[in-house]
């Protein structure tokens, strides 16, 4: 089967397309109809009801009348408005869109893509040009994120659990002639407007301070007040600061990094 014919792309928190549903959209929908005699498949977005969300779904396939095949004239409620023949097929956008699709629906058992390392890469790449799209993973994928970013620069990051974080989100170490450097990350995946305060900057440096860490690093996709950046200026030695500009500029020399392999 071909790839579908869309008319309107997924975009990150995009909501069901019945009208006055607030749930988030979790399937694509479809119209697939065949032609015998010239032997074509007709498969397309369905331009009336473009994306369901679960519960809607369910309900436009228990209310569905007529039959499942090509040239059937069918009824949905939802979907196929235009009474086109042929019938409604969906695809879990957690599939489609892995990179884009929230992670919370884990919490209700729901397939989607666990294989952290190969998002990752992906997410990088699509990071490199498309950076605003940051606002919209989930706290959790912010942080395998940051972990990667960490790990191509050749540290070995390990993610603490998400209920004992001690206050650092990211433990990463790396060996040099030296000896082995300790740095404790916290990582804040906060709206442009919200800015991380001197309190959050004090309380990962008293972290990394207890923990005789080599340094602790704030990393957030907005920006930081003017009380943190005066508390950490005088320890640039002790504690590091990455705001959004500086994380699409660390984005963007992990892409490059990849791409000469």
């Amino acid at each position: 089967m071909a790839d579908p014919v869309r008319y309107k792309s997924y975009e990150p928190g995009m909501r069901c397309s019945v009208e006055g549903c607030k749930r988030p959209a979790e399937h694509e929908v479809y119209l697939y109809d065949y032609y015998p005699l010239s032997k074509e498949e007709f498969f397309q977005q369905d331009r009336t009801c473009p994306f369901l969300c679960e519960e809607h779904m369910q309900q436009n396939e228990r209310e569905f009348q007529g039959e499942r095949r090509p040239r059937a004239s069918n009824w949905y409620p939802f979907t196929n408005r235009h009474a086109a023949q042929g019938y409604t097929k969906y695809a879990p956008i957690s599939e489609l869109f892995p990179v884009l699709y929230s992670t919370t629906l884990l919490a209700k058992g729901r397939r989607i893509v666990t294989a952290i390392d190969a998002v990752n890469d992906e997410l990088i790449v699509y990071l490199a040009l498309h950076p605003e799209l940051m606002y919209h993973l989930e706290p959790r994928r912010f942080e395998e994120l940051i972990a990667e970013l960490l790990r191509i620069q050749g540290f070995r990051p390990t993610l603490t659990p998400r209920s004992r974080d001690g206050g650092r989100d990211i433990i990463a170490t790396r060996t040099d002639a030296l000896g082995e450097l300790l740095y404790l990350v916290e990582c804040k995946r906060y709206a442009s407007d919200h800015k991380v305060g001197v309190s959050q900057v004090r309380g990962i440096y008293g972290v990394a301070q207890a923990e005789r860490a080599s340094k602790a690093v704030l990393v957030t996709t907005s920006s930081f007040t003017q009380d943190a950046v005066s508390f950490a200026a005088p320890l640039r030695y002790e504690i590091s600061l990455r705001d959004y500009e500086a994380l699409k500029l660390w984005i963007m020399e992990a892409n490059e990094a990849k791409a000469r392999g």
